[in-house]
């Protein structure tokens, strides 16, 4: 029997041969707990009699990606796989980013019965623990997820507590984050164009130059409004655990003093130089507004370059999406926060009617190669086909390109344990262990392990991500003059209570670095 008890999920184990009796009071009842389960038609045997299984859950997950055509083929060979396994189907829901956010909040604010729900620290994760959206991990991951707390990095768990607690289970991915562009490799090398000697920000601006004067289908730098903050994402800050509530403090260095990022130089400058592409024509016009992904409008051929989080073979990873040659700059420094150990995570929704059979599927996703790369990848020979010799290379089949797959969820980072991923023909062979290297270098951040709890501000909170919605958008992508809004801007972020989120982050991280 499972049950929630003092917020903490608990789940009493019971003698095999109980289920008997309980199928027969179910039946009698007509109560089957959820209309949506499915015999599975397994046997098992307690002493010496045969005992029918209890009926199969189904495991809803939900992310925001693409929705893929043959979602229902690959959901098929799952679920013949895991049904058996653990007793449960798996219901996959990807929804479009642009409608991401507001499908999530009303899931949250309805209650409506959802199982796992991809979270991130960029994606609102300490809001929606506060809000009592995501159910405590800790017991689960001990009694269904052994092999996510084998196979992970303990750095991950550690870095994600809220208050000592787990809500999520981070992907094992890369640990250490940098940002930088992505950039297609062909306009490079068509104009002759040299990046060796790019190294901040504002020396991308003669390659948008040229790309601006001779290709007037393409968008130089292209942003949109839902992938976060444009250029300022590429900040080297550190929001202490959720980058959706407002407090900062630079990644590298000592300094802990929580600031408000409106305030800094760092954020002017950058704002600045969003406002000068944007006049100069290098960004979109719809850059505010846009719900495009980048990667969905390079692959119709209309981009040249777009800022994304970078690390080992990213650009080789994209370009099987995307379908144009591309090549990274990293621009920043690698770096390791307790956002990045939680940015990306699958967690378990409050309104789960069978929490432990959700966390199984997690398990599997993090330690079974099949159905890790049947998520990500779909069905060999139809989807994918193996290199001739190899286990883990894989290519397009024959008379299958970028625009006319039926399944290229391109999720990998969202879902479980890239390790177990397949590598693209076109990746480097290395590249896992490139990824060990890459996390050796990350330069770990003063506040590493800290986690703000917004419960106490977190009216406030909702307040200023109300002004931000109104103000951030167009600051970022450069389509309003940054020295006549981010005055205004700071005005209503001071009415809003920034100032009492900012003093209590600082008060909540001078106390736990005291502590450690």
């Amino acid at each position: 029997m499972n049950w929630i008890h003092g917020g903490r999920f608990v789940r009493r184990k019971r003698p095999i041969i109980l289920a008997t009796i309980t199928a027969i009071v179910l039946a009698l009842s007509g109560c089957s707990g959820s209309g949506n389960t499915t015999s599975t038609g397994e046997t098992k045997t307690g002493g010496d009699s045969e005992v029918k299984s209890e009926k199969s859950y189904e495991v809803s997950l939900f992310y925001p990606g693409t929705p893929q055509k043959d979602v229902a083929k690959v959901e098929a060979e799952i679920n013949k796989y895991i049904e058996p396994k653990i007793g449960a189907t798996l219901k996959i829901n990807a929804i479009d980013w642009g409608q991401w956010d507001n499908k999530l909040n009303l899931m949250i604010s309805s209650g409506e019965k959802s199982d796992i729900i991809f979270t991130a620290a960029w994606q609102n994760y300490t809001v929606n623990v506060a809000k009592g959206a995501f159910l405590p991990l800790n017991d689960l991951l001990e009694e269904d997820g052994q092999d996510i707390i084998k196979n992970l990095d303990p750095a991950f768990l550690e870095g994600s507590k809220v208050d000592g607690k787990n809500y999520g289970v981070p992907t094992n991915k890369e640990l250490a984050a940098t940002r930088g562009v992505l950039v297609r490799k062909d306009l490079l090398e068509k104009y002759n164009l040299d990046i060796s000697n790019v190294k901040k920000w504002a020396d991308l601006e003669p390659l948008l130059k040229t790309i601006k004067e001779n290709e007037p289908s393409v968008t130089p730098f292209y942003m949109s409004n839902s992938t976060g903050n444009g250029l300022l994402d590429n900040l080297d800050w550190d929001y202490l655990g959720d980058a959706s509530v407002p407090g900062v403090i630079r990644k590298i260095g000592s300094d802990t003093t929580v600031l408000n990022e409106v305030e800094t130089p760092e954020f002017k400058e950058a704002a600045a130089l969003a406002r000068k592409w944007y006049e100069a024509g290098y960004i979109n016009s719809d850059s505010a507004t846009s719900t495009v992904f980048p990667k969905d409008q390079a692959k119709a051929g209309k981009v040249f370059m777009w800022t994304d989080g970078m690390k080992p073979g990213k650009d080789k990873e994209e370009e099987s999406y995307v379908g144009f040659p591309l090549t990274q700059i990293e621009l920043t420094e690698p770096t390791i926060t307790t956002g990045d150990a939680s940015g990306a995570m699958l967690a378990l929704s409050r309104t789960s009617e069978n929490p432990a059979k959700a966390m199984e599927v997690i398990n599997l996703l993090h330690s079974d190669p099949y159905v890790n790369n049947l998520l990500n990848f779909g069905i060999e020979g139809e989807h994918y086909v193996k290199k001739e010799g190899s286990e883990n290379i894989i290519s397009l089949p024959e008379g299958t390109d970028p625009n006319n797959r039926t399944y290229n969820p391109g999720a990998q980072w969202q879902l479980g344990n890239q390790f177990l991923n397949y590598l693209w023909d076109n990746e480097d062979p290395e590249k896992w262990e490139k990824f060990k290297d890459f996390n050796a270098r990350g330069v770990k951040s003063p506040a590493l392990g800290f986690t703000f709890n917004s419960q106490s501000v977190k009216n406030e909170i909702a307040a200023v991500n109300n002004v931000n919605k109104q103000f951030k958008p167009a600051l970022t992508s450069g389509a309003v003059n940054p020295d006549e809004m981010i005055p205004k801007y700071a005005e209503k972020l001071k009415a809003a209570g920034i100032d009492k989120i900012i003093a209590e982050k600082q008060k909540q991280l001078d106390a736990f670095l005291a502590n450690n």
